[in-house]
């Protein structure tokens, strides 16, 4: 029986701009997040003994990418010491200006270029077969053109793009499972998602350090072990967490909230557990108020947070008795429900004891809100964890 085992990673974007965070300090301290994820992989490689090392695409910002950041980078890959295969993305694609095409890269590094799509280590009856970017955009890709798997190796295909999206634009090399499926690789290695995907051998590893709030919940690689036996190649991917902080988007309905104290009190339950050096905070007010808010004054409270930020997208609240006097469906609705309201708390009165008819009055005051928000914008919104 034959075994190899191997790290999968991709996305790392050394040197992303950050532009959208706040200040240069926090750009900067997140940039060394994203290098300090990097040597997370490097170091899991040494401590496994891995036999290479994958990076499926968009391994540097080619736009922001500083020469500091690349002598770093060639001295991490060096030290490695084991192989590395990478593909350019279409954030570092293989261009006329490219690192890839003017920098001097380690020995140990192998760039998979429409030059030198195809590698072989004898050593490890390894095949690699390489699918990146020579532009910042490109189409489908021609699939025929790559090289059938080699019998008695490990067959790997590293790719970068989109798989089973439906785009109008289709401008990062969208293909389907089973186009992929159909080549009878071993293990496809993608990249360009920053989630990840883990289905028939076809695998995202996601990013290593998540880059924006559209990319929650921990960040890593997988370390693969794959064996060959009887001709028969059999994976065993296992993920492992490289990332150093979290980013986490919260909605916080403060239509109840009677008092500029008590909205704080309650946005700081809704973050309570959270690291405010780790973690990265966006919180969106919602719902009706009176309240005079002032997102910029709250987010003083949370200022020794690396990244905190309030979002006000609250209402004006409903002037029921003005809507109550109307003659429009919005006014007999809140009749209506008021009506019964009344005659629920008069039971209640009765019944003091009785929890039901509680829960049904307070089932009915947020039915009232939540029906006149639907008449008024033909939609209800949810903000609830």
């Amino acid at each position: 029986m034959q075994k190899l085992r191997f790290i999968h990673c991709a996305d790392i974007h050394l040197d992303a701009p950050f532009r959208d965070h706040g200040t240069q300090k926090y750009a900067e301290i997140r940039r060394q997040d994203i290098k300090t994820a990097f040597l997370n992989i490097l170091n899991k490689a040494k401590e496994t003994q891995a036999d290479f090392l994958i990076i499926s695409g968009d391994l540097y910002e080619h736009d922001y990418v500083t020469k500091k950041t690349m002598d770093w980078l060639n001295m991490v890959l060096t030290e490695a010491e084991t192989p590395v295969f990478i593909i350019p993305g279409n954030h570092d694609p293989y261009i006329r200006n490219s690192w890839y095409k003017v920098w001097d890269w380690p020995e140990n590094v192998h760039i998979l270029s429409p030059e030198r799509p195809h590698v072989i280590l004898e050593e490890l009856k390894l095949s690699v077969y390489g699918i990146g970017f020579s532009a910042f955009k490109e189409g489908k890709p021609d699939l025929s053109r790559i090289n059938p798997p080699e019998e008695g190796y490990f067959n790997i295909l590293i790719f970068h793009g989109t798989l089973d999206m439906d785009f109008t634009e289709q401008d990062y090399k969208p293909v389907s499972s089973d186009e992929l499926k159909a080549l009878n690789y071993d293990y496809y290695a993608l990249g360009h998602f920053h989630t990840i995907r883990n289905v028939d051998n076809i695998v995202y590893p996601g990013s290593p350090e998540p880059l924006g709030f559209d990319e929650p919940g921990e960040h890593g690689a997988f370390l693969v072990t794959m064996t060959l036996e009887n001709g028969q190649v059999q994976n065993n991917s296992q993920f492992f967490k490289t990332s150093q902080r979290q980013y986490h988007q919260k909605y916080l309905d403060i239509t109840e909230a009677g008092s500029l104290q008590e909205v704080k009190m309650r946005i700081l339950e809704a973050v309570e557990g959270l690291d405010k050096q780790r973690d990265l905070v966006r919180l969106t007010l919602k719902g009706r108020t009176e309240l005079a808010l002032d997102p910029e004054e709250i987010s003083d409270m949370f200022s020794d947070w690396l990244y905190f930020k309030i979002r006000n997208e609250t209402r004006k609240a409903f002037d029921l008795d003005l809507i109550e006097k109307s003659p429009t469906l919005k006014g007999a609705f809140v009749r209506e429900i008021r009506e019964r309201l009344k005659s629920i708390e008069k039971e209640i009165k009765n019944h003091p004891e009785n929890m039901l008819l509680k829960e049904e009055a307070e089932k009915l005051e947020m039915a009232l809100i939540f029906g006149l928000e639907a008449l008024e914008t033909g939609k209800i919104e949810w903000w609830g964890e």
